[in-house]
């Protein structure tokens, strides 16, 4: 037990000189019952937030635990993140990492698929939003809510026009990565531009699925679907966010990833409204 203890401080201590540079952009704070809804203003609230990820990807999702306790990446220094407080606990439940494209040249979903030239044709600021985790006692509505909050609130302060990022489905197999795009193609739920996934990301036999759902999904199809995409990327979708990629096969995570592109512009209008977005 000591040495896991050990163990545990000791990579604290190494991520803890890998964001030595990191700093916050902004600040803000809203409450909600329970829970507050802030921006990560201290490198300990950042290392708990790769904690948390660290029990939300690697643990729970993937079964792994290669990365020792802690998640993080490259594009961490350069990143926000959101975080939501638990109050009685004043335990970080939930983050959300917010990568800007006035303060950053590099982002995570152009690693997985083939967008380069898309994020160079933007005239306008965009955010890339990444790394989304909620503790398992906490997935409610309440928190899903303090989310959009948070996300609508740091695109007015940054003057952003456009949301993009990978949107995760837990599925590992071809025939459920085409039933999912073909339910996103049937709803009407597809961007007018489809990216491919780096050749690292492909997935074998998906090709074939796409052509057995060419024409259509049965009524069992779609409930199968429908139980298979996560409540986080409902919401963008009903949020009025478009799929724009197929799916690129995550092996470290054990899931697919989808690029979702959500403009200012094409925003539902109750979502502005309630939100001020």
């Amino acid at each position: 037990m000591v040495a896991m203890i050990d163990s545990v401080i000791q990579q604290s201590q190494i991520y803890y000189t890998r964001i030595s540079k990191w700093k916050n952009k902004v600040d803000f704070k809203i409450q909600a019952g329970p829970y507050v809804l802030q921006m990560a203003q201290s490198k300990e609230q950042v290392l708990q937030c790769f904690k948390l990820r660290y029990e939300v990807f690697c643990k729970e999702m993937a079964g792994s635990t290669k990365k020792k306790g802690l998640d993080y990446d490259k594009y961490d220094n350069f990143c926000d993140h959101l975080i939501i407080l638990h109050e009685p606990t004043q335990k970080i439940i939930g983050t959300y990492r917010m990568n800007f494209s006035e303060t950053s040249d590099i982002f995570y979903t152009e690693s997985e698929f083939e967008i380069t030239n898309w994020i160079a044709d933007q005239a306008n600021p965009f955010i890339e939003l990444g790394r989304a985790c909620i503790q398992s006692e906490h997935r409610r509505g309440i928190v899903i809510s303090l989310l959009w909050r948070g996300i609508a609130e740091y695109m007015k302060m940054m003057g952003a026009e456009t949301l993009v990022g990978c949107s995760s489905v837990k599925v590992t197999d071809a025939r459920s990565a085409a039933l999912v795009f073909k339910y996103f193609e049937m709803n009407n739920a597809l961007s007018s531009e489809i990216f491919n996934s780096r050749e690292k990301y492909q997935m074998k036999d998906l090709l074939f699925w796409l052509m057995v759902f060419a024409k259509g999904l049965s009524e069992s199809q779609i409930e199968e679907a429908e139980e298979k995409i996560p409540s986080l990327l409902k919401s963008y979708i009903k949020a009025g966010a478009k799929v724009a990629s197929y799916p690129a096969y995550d092996r470290d995570f054990r899931c697919i990833d989808f690029v979702t592109i959500l403009k200012r512009s094409e925003m539902d209008q109750k979502l502005v409204k309630k939100f001020g977005a």
